[in-house]
């Protein structure tokens, strides 16, 4: 389908014309054509259904056959007074209990199973005090829990069951009303018993269902390809009172005799249909004929019609290319000429979307620049502090030892070698750098707390992003705070997703209204402020991500930074 699609949609535009004339004239001939063909197709469908009534009785014959047999020889273990009295009696001497195991019961089991080939093994669930033998005689008590284990003992039939890819009947052992053992005869058959039970050689492509009760699937049989649908599903909704309607298959379900087993026919009409070649060659002529006459009639009226279209898709060809100031004439109303003038709008909008991203290109040269400069700047200030550090040791003066070495580790992981990603422990390292030095301008007359997600600290992240959100925090936040001590709060872990970072930086200031906080973000403040940072996040990861302000006027202020993982 595919191909055939691609194949049309490819097609010239007077092709498709010459389609969709010839289908005009094509399709009450083809109409009629079926319609003979399905008179005839039903005609053979009625004498298909009678010879798959018969299969199906012949396949119900072979298997009640068979199933007879089976319940024959479990009414023989069952109703034998020797079994009954053994798997009853309480024995007191074990050697007692041999002979009689030895001499009655393996004799029967064994003579059974190998009168019928079809009888993998017959085992004795008893409640009796027997030796338990894993071939033969079991405890009961490993079946009472089982879903047909109820039903078996609550009557005096043979119980057919399909489970885990077993096939075996269950019936009770009778015996003296007296007895008060609970044992059960169980008669497993050989793995390919239904398989080689179900003769559909006759019946092409046939695929046969047996079912119980419940709708469960007992055993299904079908070709190597049924057309993607689920036999065994349609034979259970079917037994459910569902619909037996199934476009291209006749079904024909049938109780089995000897079981409480439904066994389904689902059969593909083609496969019991011939088709009628002798009417579909009548229409394959007749139809020829007429190709013949539209070709000529098509070329006519084709022509004049394409010519406009050709001359838009030249217009269209020439924008590809490049050009894009092409001069549209709209000269119809018809829905060419719709499709003209909305090329041409559609042109209009690509200019200015052209222009658009050009300064958008600017803006984001402008920010990168800007964080450049912010790298650039330190450098020289970062060897001078080297410099200090090892004259302050030397002289004693370890406070100055101390900040120098701060602000060296802040501007190299502000410098980071030039390059504009930086891992997330980095960031945090520059952004405690910088806090340490905070610390001791305002004589730790506020406090820190950090919250780090370890899994998160190898992550890629593009530089520079929590300090200026710190030094923001401690200007407008922590140093407008009039009463109590100031708190800082930074944190950063995975989004609920797992694809995202998320940052958080919070202060216990005075909070921030509404307004400016949307401002924040929109207008240039004098420094590398939020409206940077959140430019750079967005050129680099896109408009999804990017900062974002919560507040509680006279409470507390915390500015968030989601980007995608690296």
């Amino acid at each position: 389908m595919p191909l055939l699609a691609n194949w049309f949609n490819s097609m010239k535009l007077r092709h498709k014309l010459f389609v969709s004339y010839m289908a005009v004239i094509l399709i009450p001939l083809t109409i009629l054509g079926i319609y003979s063909y399905q008179q005839s197709k039903k005609l053979q469908l009625e004498q298909a259904h009678i010879v798959l009534q018969d299969n199906l009785r012949k396949i119900d014959d072979n298997l009640s056959y068979k199933l007879q047999r089976f319940n024959s020889a479990i009414e023989l273990i069952s109703y034998n007074p020797n079994f009954s009295q053994i798997f009853n009696k309480e024995y007191d001497s074990y050697f007692e209990m041999y002979v009689d195991l030895k001499e009655t019961v393996d004799p029967l089991i064994n003579t059974t199973t190998s009168l019928n080939k079809d009888i993998e093994r017959i085992v004795i669930y008893t409640e009796n005090n027997l030796t338990q033998r894993m071939n033969s005689i079991m405890p009961i008590a490993s079946v009472e829990r089982e879903d047909w284990y109820k039903e078996a003992m609550q009557t005096i039939d043979t119980h057919w069951y399909a489970r885990d890819g077993k096939i075996f009947g269950v019936r009770r052992i009778f015996g003296d009303i007296n007895y008060e053992k609970k044992n059960l005869v169980y008669v497993e058959l050989v793995p390919n018993f239904l398989s080689s039970s179900l003769d559909l050689s006759d019946i092409k492509q046939a695929i046969a269902v047996i079912t119980d009760p419940q709708g469960n699937v007992v055993y299904k049989a079908e070709p190597d390809s049924n057309n993607g649908f689920d036999a065994g599903k349609l034979a259970e909704m079917q037994l459910q009172g569902g619909s037996r309607k199934l476009p291209g298959y006749i079904l024909l379900q049938r109780k089995l005799r000897e079981s409480n087993w439904t066994l389904s026919l689902i059969v593909p009409v083609e496969a019991l249909t011939v088709s009628p070649w002798k009417i579909i060659r009548a229409t394959l002529i007749i139809e020829g004929i007429s190709v013949v006459v539209l070709l000529f009639i098509i070329g006519l009226f084709t022509r004049g019609f394409v010519r406009r279209i050709q001359r838009l898709n030249h217009k269209m060809r020439l924008v590809e290319e490049g050009t894009l100031t092409i001069n549209l004439k709209v000269h119809a109303s018809d829905e060419i000429g719709e499709l003209e003038s909305r090329f041409g709008k559609m042109l209009a909008s690509i200019n200015l979307l052209i222009e658009e991203g050009y300064q958008n290109k600017i803006t984001q040269r402008e920010a990168e620049l800007r964080a450049l400069q912010a790298q650039i700047n330190p450098h020289f200030l970062y060897n001078s502090l080297s410099v200090i550090n090892w004259k302050a040791i030397d002289a004693g003066a370890d406070e100055i030892s101390r900040v120098a070495g701060f602000l060296s580790t802040f501007y190299r992981t502000t410098l980071n070698q030039g390059k504009d990603h930086i891992l997330v422990k980095d960031e945090f390292l520059n952004t405690k750098s910088y806090l340490e030095m905070q610390l001791i301008m305002h004589d730790y007359n506020f406090d820190v707390a950090y919250e780090i997600d370890e899994r998160i600290v190898e992550q890629q992240i593009i530089k520079l992003i929590l300090q200026p959100i710190v030094e923001n925090a401690i200007e407008h936040g922590i140093d407008q705070k009039r009463t109590g001590r100031g708190a800082l709060r930074i944190s950063g872990k995975l989004g609920e997703d797992d694809e995202t970072l998320v940052f958080a930086v919070e202060d216990n200031g005075p909070g921030i209204q509404p307004d400016i906080a949307d401002a924040l973000l929109t207008q240039q403040s004098k420094g590398y402020g939020l409206r940077n940072v959140h430019e750079r996040i967005r050129v680099q990861y896109g408009s999804p991500y990017g900062i974002t302000i919560a507040s509680e006027p006279g409470c507390w202020t915390r500015v968030s930074v989601t980007i995608p993982k690296d």
